[in-house]
């Protein structure tokens, strides 16, 4: 029984009033609040409640008290949690669930607790904990609860590469939008950014561009400075894909400025490099070449050195595409000194490599840095990234004469396509 029950109970059985208990001390409004948990009195008024219910102090203490540890605890967790000490926080926020006080705000510990399971990788453990906020936020008719639930079960589905249950939760969680009692900018366009990219990342780009014209509508008029920036980095990205290039410049520079400004160092060079790589895509090599230079300046200062490689990488693709195939070489062994061999970041430069080997008439060398490059793809599950790998490892052998390889790749790459289908859901 909470503190507030006990002295609820106490006054009907004395046969007082709200207004006969809070005489002199406070208003009935008080003491309602008080005996429904809503307000914690302070030790002069307890101590004056417990005399006129004729009860020891110390009868009301121990629960007070409870409370009070469970409300500090929360803050502790909250705190690791925001400092990414994920192995505390959630032993702390477990024990908080054990026995919770009545002062306690559940929905909020399991939010937070989802939370730390999703960062710790223990994704069965934080859809429970966000299936069982989702069923709360229905009874106590909380939409704003819900939504993030169905926002963070989206999340978690998208690290687990379920693209469709992702999907599924955070189509939901739009439907749900006309629910909210106020409008909440922030969660919203979050949702909308959220479905954007991974329609991006399908290659579904006129949704994607979409919902992220769509999000940006709700951040207008907002000062969530950081997730416009995220916004305008997806509706760059989209104006880019649709070919659009004069806007995806536009939203590209404005994402620059805005993570500079807030002095986001890592993302302002990231929103840099793919406005490099758009000026690429427009056959503007030279000054896509001084902006791949200036990222890999700002990201060796910085220590970002897996980040550099990649962006070296960026410029091996340059020298494909102007067909400097000597340059292409030199600069995929270049990066490839700066990252480790089987990393994810290592696998499109072993690609492009194994180009600029074909074709400087060293085939075999390509063949063999090509399967590389399928090995780490396939060590990641990129199957989209694998299945076109698979593509040009089949014309490398076709080129070869070796037809039973050039063949047994071709099925290869039909596996990983059908397989991406699959994740996707768009085949059963």
């Amino acid at each position: 029984m909470s503190l507030g029950q006990k002295i609820r109970e106490l006054r009907i059985v004395k046969g007082l009033t709200q207004s006969d208990l809070g005489s002199g001390l406070v208003t009935p409004s008080m003491i309602s609040q008080i005996e429904s948990d809503k307000a914690n009195p302070s030790y002069k008024v307890l101590e004056a409640i417990a005399e006129k219910l004729e009860t020891p102090l110390e009868f009301f203490l121990t629960d007070i008290q409870t409370q009070l540890e469970q409300t500090s605890a929360h803050k502790v967790a909250k705190a690791l949690l925001s400092s990414a000490n994920y192995e505390r926080a959630y032993g702390l926020l477990e024990s908080l669930l054990q026995k919770p006080s009545q002062s306690l705000n559940i929905v909020d510990v399991m939010s937070d607790l989802g939370e730390c399971y999703l960062h710790l990788g223990r994704y069965e453990e934080a859809v429970e904990q966000f299936e069982k906020v989702l069923e709360i936020a229905k009874t106590k008719e909380n939409p704003t609860a819900a939504l993030q639930a169905l926002n963070k079960l989206g999340v978690i589905e998208q690290r687990r590469q379920k693209y469709h249950l992702a999907i599924y939760h955070w189509r939901k969680a739009y439907e749900q939008f006309d629910l909210l009692l106020q409008p909440e900018p922030f969660l919203q366009s979050q949702i909308l950014t959220n479905l954007g990219t991974i329609h991006y990342q399908l290659g579904e780009f006129q949704e994607a561009l979409n919902y992220y014209e769509t999000a940006y509508k709700f951040l207008a008029k907002s000062s969530h400075f950081e997730q416009i920036g995220f916004t305008y980095i997806g509706l760059g990205l989209s104006y880019k894909r649709m070919k659009e290039y004069e806007k995806a410049s536009e939203y590209s520079q404005y994402a620059i400025a805005i993570f500079e400004s807030l002095k986001n160092i890592k993302l302002a060079i990231d929103v840099k490099k793919n406005y490099g790589i758009l000026k690429s895509e427009e056959g503007q090599f030279e000054a896509a070449h001084e902006l791949f230079l200036g990222c890999i300046e700002e990201y060796e200062k910085h220590n970002y050195t897996l980040d550099a490689g990649s962006v070296y990488g960026e410029i091996a693709r340059l020298h494909v595409k102007e067909q400097r195939f000597d340059d292409c070489k030199l600069t995929c062994q270049k990066a490839l000194a700066t990252i480790p061999a089987t990393s994810l970041e290592a696998a499109p430069i072993l690609r492009t490599l194994a180009i600029a080997e074909d074709k400087l008439g060293q085939r075999d060398r390509a063949i063999a840095t090509m399967e590389r490059s399928i090995e780490i793809f396939k060590e990641h599950r990129l199957l989209s990234d694998l299945a076109e790998t698979y593509s040009l490892l089949a014309n490398l052998y076709q080129q070869d004469e070796n037809f039973a390889k050039a063949n047994e790749s071709l099925l290869n790459m039909k596996d990983a396509l059908n397989e991406n289908l699959k994740e996707r859901g768009i085949i059963l």
